[in-house]
């Protein structure tokens, strides 16, 4: 309901999660084994209530010292001790069993505290899982105690987190806690292997009345800054569902002289082209001249490598006559480099979606989707996911996008995307590939895809000129220099034939 009163967390990226909060008063459990980040997460919530939203807070802790609480908290940026001079935070050294029995009091200490400081959030540190909570003087079982313990938390309507450790059954699975009934809200922080890297998670398993993203979200802990979530990619965006390239006129000029009349003028505004072919044919040329004609025409372009750093980027546009220094200094180009190795793909579809709202881009290249596939596997739904996400994002962006992509055939192709599949997908795709004529490769290009548009899929011949880059040669060639193209059949099926003269053209 959109008057319903909801505390957000300050935690960034995880009130998106929970569409904006949690309902106040919530009684929120975070499980999580060690090492997770369930200390992080609570000492974050309480103070961004203090900071932000002008709600004290209570942090309580069992075996962690307040000093060791506050100078964790300082290499994050946050200082405690100031806001408990301020009476904004009062952190509580204690036992369980005091804890547990403060709370059952009609006259309770801490209670009473909470009160006089105004405190709206509480975040308790420790909990044991399951019948671990302690009972009073050893009555009853740590159910009835924890029911306990919620009842006086909702009684001072506190926003509470309570962090417990639950036991673990069958393979990393946490096992079902008693108190997961009594409890509002359950979040579960996990730590996850991925080809030797370690991946954080974060998954809403439960929260009564109140919508909220499902599924698992990578976040990280960030150092003077704190928590970080990122949503999965294949979570539901807004206007995603609408994103379509559905400009019919706007062509946008790919830069390489003589690549444009195959291509209809250009791909259109939206569009999503590949340019596919094995390693050295050219593909990462063109897409540094798609950039700089962006940049002659006043359009801003952006560049994804995921291949080569910037300056060495840099340094492959100076050989072919582009100073791309010059166009990112003055903010007509962006190029943007992440590291593959352990790429955590949450976050990385994240500041590509930052970057593309806050840029602004119209043209956009991706070097190169073939790393993208190394690293998330083609065979499962991962890249396939991260693909379908990446499309729509940039259709709802309206940009023309070119993806290249390493096909591993080196003479001829059986397939145009090989294992990836995601043909479908795209609307233009343009082959690269080399042709073995006599004793010489040459280059060979093909449009072999064009959506909604008429496509001759004749092959022309390429040369990569020092300094100029790529041009796409006419179709036919004096006879004088070199026998064209056009004399040939079979061109990309690894079986170039001379053309004979009574076969005509």
């Amino acid at each position: 309901m959109a008057d319903r009163d909801l505390v957000r967390t300050g935690i960034k990226g995880l009130d998106a999660i929970l569409a904006g909060g949690v309902p106040r008063g919530n009684v929120i459990l975070l499980e999580g084994s060690v090492g997770t980040g369930k200390t992080t997460l609570g000492v974050e919530f309480v103070y961004h209530g203090a900071i932000q939203f002008d709600e004290p807070g209570i942090i309580v802790v069992f075996e962690v010292s307040p000093d060791r609480i506050v100078r964790d908290a300082a290499q994050l940026g946050w200082n405690l001790r100031a806001l408990e001079r301020e009476r904004k935070l009062k952190i509580i050294f204690t036992t369980r069993q005091v804890f547990a029995q403060e709370l059952q009091q009609a006259d309770s200490l801490l209670l009473e505290e909470a009160a006089a400081m105004g405190a709206r959030r509480i975040f308790v540190d420790g909990l044991p899982g399951g019948n671990g909570v302690p009972g009073r003087g050893g009555e009853g079982t740590g159910w009835d105690t924890f029911h306990t313990l919620t009842e006086g938390l909702q009684r001072e309507n506190l926003t509470a987190i309570l962090a417990v450790e639950p036991t673990l059954s069958g393979a990393h699975r946490p096992s079902a806690l008693p108190e997961e009934a009594i409890a509002d809200t359950i979040i579960r922080l996990q730590m996850e292997e991925v080809t030797r890297a370690t991946v954080r998670s974060l998954q809403i398993v439960k929260s009564r009345g109140h919508d909220y993203q499902m599924g698992r979200h990578s976040f990280r802990i960030v150092d003077g800054q704190g928590i970080q979530v990122y949503r999965r990619v294949q979570a539901p965006r807004r206007n995603r569902d609408d994103a379509a390239a559905y400009d019919p006129t706007t062509r946008i000029t790919t830069g390489i002289p003589g690549l444009d009349p195959l291509v209809n003028g250009g791909y259109l505004l939206g569009s999503t082209t590949v340019v596919a072919g094995i390693s050295g044919v050219g593909k990462s040329v063109m897409g540094l001249q798609f950039l700089a004609e962006g940049a002659r025409l006043g359009q801003r372009s952006l560049m994804l490598s995921l291949d080569e750093p910037v300056r060495q980027i840099i340094r492959n546009a100076n050989s072919i006559g582009i100073d791309l220094k010059q166009l990112i200094d003055t903010g007509q180009v962006r190029v943007q480099y992440d590291t593959p190795q352990e790429i955590e793909i949450d976050r990385h579809f994240d500041d590509l979606e930052q970057v593309v709202e806050e840029f602004k881009p119209t043209r956009v290249l991706f070097d190169s989707l073939s790393t993208y596939g190394s690293n998330l596997g083609v065979t499962g739904r991962s890249f396939r996911d991260f693909f379908h996400a990446l499309v729509a994002l940039m259709k709802e962006h309206q940009t023309a996008t070119v993806y290249n992509h390493e096909n591993p055939e080196m003479l001829g192709m059986a397939s145009m995307m090989g294992a990836f599949a995601m043909s479908s997908l795209v609307d233009n795709i343009v082959l690269m590939n080399w042709i073995e004529i006599g004793d010489a490769f040459r280059l060979g290009l093909t449009v072999a895809k064009m959506r909604g548009n008429p496509n001759a899929r004749a092959t022309h011949e390429c040369e990569i000129r020092n300094g100029e880059g790529l041009h796409v040669l006419p179709r036919e060639i004096p006879a004088s220099i070199v026998r064209p193209f056009s004399a040939y059949l079979n061109l990309i099926s690894r079986n170039p034939v001379r053309r004979s003269e009574s076969s005509g053209t």
